[in-house]
């Protein structure tokens, strides 16, 4: 998949299934929690709307904040090269239990 053409579409298709993080220790299995659009942050030429995705993972192993590759099986899998993930604060509408990580796309 074609990282300029990607939406928000895509991963809330995802909500609640696994993506794979590729890392240098290994895959790593990571459920979309969450996926929020960020209307108001939309330039006037952007192609796209700005969006969030919220994953969950596993506390051990955490990965730190980089460039990962990232891919989604299933019927029409896809993949992304050198995306970036932050590992972020649990957020309040969490159980609060495992790592949570945030990509960004704008």
């Amino acid at each position: 998949m074609e990282l300029n053409s990607l939406t928000s579409a895509a991963f809330a298709a995802l909500a609640g299934k696994a993506v794979t993080v590729q890392a240098a220790q290994g895959e790593l299995a990571l459920e979309v929690f969450d996926v929020k659009e960020k209307a108001m942050a939309q330039g006037p030429n952007a192609k796209r709307v700005p969006f969030s995705v919220l994953l969950r993972g596993p506390e051990s192993p955490c990965l730190i904040d980089g460039c990962y590759g990232l891919h989604v099986d299933g019927e029409t899998p896809w993949q992304l090269e050198a995306v970036f993930l932050t590992r972020i604060v649990p957020p309040a509408s969490s159980d609060g239990s495992g790592a949570y990580y945030q990509l960004a796309f704008t």
